[in-house]
């Protein structure tokens, strides 16, 4: 959903919409491990609060009757990474538009004071405290790279998940792409791939990162301009962070 608001693409959004209860009906179902009714499923749905926040103003998403069959869990960053990271990615894309002769009308704007989300994440995580009343789980990604295992841990004993070790160490591999809302021309970018996902596609655990280091560069003002804007919003929600 998020990326088809970042695309505009009405038509799916409009398809959503039409087909929500049968959308909502299917995250919701019932499911089992090997089809053994002792040991349920769990479906986990993911979006950015930059795009889910604002596509669900008057939405049926916000009723508490919808809200209150998830159990929601936040995950934040420290702006003074986040941002950065983000900025390395999206001048890494437009370096790549230029190289590709991708047309100004078919390029999107990445990088903006309005796409962080740290502020949306914010109201999204009070709108849900107080329409639903439950306790969010949240988690602050420094946390989680350090105490991977208390984290995780703590993490699943809150949703009501048992913990497994395996939750602490993957395979390196190719991430397959699981969505089909299509921005114009950016998937198609040289690399694409190893822009956005490169170091998330190289990692064995949370911390650990195999192959390039970052590369250093120097940032703009503007950069610090917005993690300075954020870092409120991120203090707000590290006060109700996971604590191990």
């Amino acid at each position: 959903m998020g990326y088809a608001c970042k695309a505009n693409n009405t038509e799916y959004l409009d398809n959503i919409q039409h087909n929500f209860t049968s959308i909502l009906n299917e995250i919701l179902k019932p499911r089992y491990y090997d089809g053994d009714k002792k040991k349920p499923l769990r479906v986990f749905v993911k979006d950015l609060a930059v795009f889910f926040y604002n596509a669900l103003q008057g939405n049926q998403l916000q009723l508490k009757e919808i809200l209150s069959k998830f159990k929601h869990t936040f995950l934040i960053r420290n702006p003074e990474k986040s941002v950065k990271s983000y900025y390395r990615a999206a001048s890494a894309t437009y370096k790549a538009w230029d190289e590709a002769n991708v047309d100004d009308s078919k390029r999107v704007e990445l990088f903006s004071s309005d796409s962080i989300g740290i502020k949306e994440l914010r109201a999204l995580y009070d709108l849900i405290k107080d329409i639903t009343e439950e306790e969010i789980v949240l988690v602050d990604a420094d946390d989680l790279v350090r105490e991977p295992e208390k984290v995780l841990r703590k993490y699943c004993e809150m949703i009501g998940v048992e913990f497994k070790e395996k939750m602490l160490r993957w395979k390196a591999e190719k991430i397959v792409e699981c969505w089909n809302v299509k921005i114009p021309d950016l998937y198609d970018v040289p690399d694409y791939y190893n822009i956005w996902y490169r170091s998330a596609s190289e990692s064995t655990g949370f911390n650990l990162i195999n192959g390039h280091k970052k590369e250093e560069i120097e940032y703009p003002q503007n950069v610090y301009d917005i993690i300075a804007e954020n870092v409120p919003y991120y203090e707000y929600l590290r006060q109700h962070k996971i604590n191990v």
